[in-house]
């Protein structure tokens, strides 16, 4: 019996021993069930030979076979070549030339797909986590209390839809609507920047400080249906063109709102729900953010890293040798709730290591007349896998700072933040340049 990790290996090993020497392109097509259908160009085989390996192919597949009259096709079967030769989707199969793959997912899409935004409008940081209880919107809403101190404007965005909890941080009152009822009112074509100011309201977290934190929380006083509502955020709706809008183009079109008001903000900061999640998706890899991945050393994390970055090394957004607009820049790591010992790191970097050795360039593939191979030592502090450090500190979890009662002392939130704090303001607003990400460091 075949099963679903063994359905494109049996694959591809019958389509090449029915072509024998010639050499030919491949493109699979698995559905949402997992099911193939394999296209070849019209002159791959001959007469006969195309029935002979479509019953082979429906034989050998079994319950992941599309049917004897859809398992393999012609280039010129297709109703519509662009959706399947050029689909955003359409990524190389590891180790095999000239063949492809197109997965039809109803979720997920965007890890793999060229980013729609290489590079921000505004300065942008994404946090993302795999799993929760990490302290992630917590040190966002320190990042955002630390940039206003500074006298930036800071506009925070709870993108944790499906757990919120960024508005209860950092605002005593909600405004009256919220991020779902702006994507909801996107989806239909009416993206308003008026809307927009009903969805935002100032966090009295900056009220002592030279700058002034916006929050845009999930739902607001005047939000209805919300379950209903986050039920429908993440279909795609269509564009007055006809062209298709996903998750990522919406909040790509928030993003570009923001910087198109009287007042933009300095930085804007998306608070991206746990999990591989299709906000997520969009979030890290769509949006030309600066983007930190927190992570807590266990081995429940680790194991789901390793397969997200196992994956993520099939995106259009990753190119061997890392040039200046690769993903993998984009990307940091954090160290949540670390301790203070140098034990405690050189164990947390040693696992994110291993873990990002999927995401690295190999350096046995280098091709002989492309790029050179990035490399990154394993104490590489400028490397995508050396985490930022984030202490350890029990009365930190889940403060509310915009209450003057219960917020700390900002010595305290320091002693616990200060280097992630730093190196995130560095890579959003870099000496001398405003512009998002020119504070990564490059190393060639």
């Amino acid at each position: 019996m075949v099963r679903f990790d063994e359905a494109l290996d049996v694959a591809l090993e019958a389509i090449r021993a029915q072509l024998g020497n010639r050499t030919s392109s491949i493109t699979l097509v698995r559905d949402v069930a997992g099911q193939l259908t394999a296209v070849l160009p019209d002159d791959a085989l001959q007469g006969a030979d195309w029935k002979a390996l479509a019953q082979i192919l429906n034989e050998k597949l079994g319950p992941y076979s599309s049917g004897p009259q859809m398992v393999l096709l012609r280039k010129s079967d297709l109703i519509d070549e662009q959706d399947v030769l050029n689909s955003p989707d359409r990524v190389p199969v590891p180790d095999a030339e000239d063949t492809w793959l197109v997965d039809r997912l109803l979720t997920n899409q965007d890890w793999l797909r060229k980013p729609r935004l290489v590079r921000s409008p505004l300065p942008l940081a994404v946090a993302f986590s795999l799993k929760g209880g990490v302290g992630r919107s917590t040190a966002l809403t320190a990042l955002a209390w630390h940039l206003a101190r500074q006298g930036k404007k800071v506009l925070a965005v709870d993108l944790d839809l499906e757990a919120p909890g960024l508005g209860s941080l950092l605002l005593d009152e909600l405004p009256d609507y919220g991020l779902v009822d702006w994507l909801v009112e996107a989806l239909v074509g009416q993206p308003d920047s008026v809307f927009l100011q009903d969805c935002l309201a100032r966090s009295a977290v900056a009220r002592d400080s030279a700058g002034i934190v916006q929050v845009m929380p999930a739902f607001g006083r005047r939000t209805r249906d919300y379950v209903t509502k986050v039920g429908r955020v993440f279909f795609p709706g269509l564009s007055p063109d006809g062209t298709e809008q996903g998750l990522a183009e919406r909040l790509a079109t928030m993003v570009r709102l923001f910087g198109e008001r009287d007042e933009p903000p300095d930085v804007v900061l998306l608070d991206a729900r746990a999990g591989l999640h299709d906000i997520g998706a969009a979030a890290v890899t769509q949006l030309g953010a600066e983007v930190f991945l927190f992570a807590r050393d266990e081995p429940q994390s680790w194991h789901a890293y390793g397969l997200l970055l196992a994956h993520l090394a099939k995106s259009k957004g990753v190119d061997y040798g890392m040039p200046d607009e690769d993903l993998r820049w984009r990307l940091k790591m954090v160290a949540a709730q670390i301790d203070k010992t140098e034990g405690a790191l050189a164990s947390w970097v040693e696992e994110s290591y291993e873990a990002w050795s999927a995401l690295y360039d190999d350096e046995s593939k280098t091709p002989g007349d492309g790029p050179s191979v990035q490399i990154f030592a394993r104490d590489d502090f400028n490397a995508p896998h050396y985490p930022l450090p984030m202490y350890f500190d029990g009365g930190l979890r889940g403060v509310a700072l915009a209450d003057s009662a219960q917020r700390p002392p900002w010595p305290v939130v320091e002693a616990a933040f200060g280097a992630f704090l730093a190196a995130a303001t560095a890579r959003l607003l870099p000496e001398g340049d405003g512009g998002p990400g020119a504070g990564t460091v490059r190393t060639r």
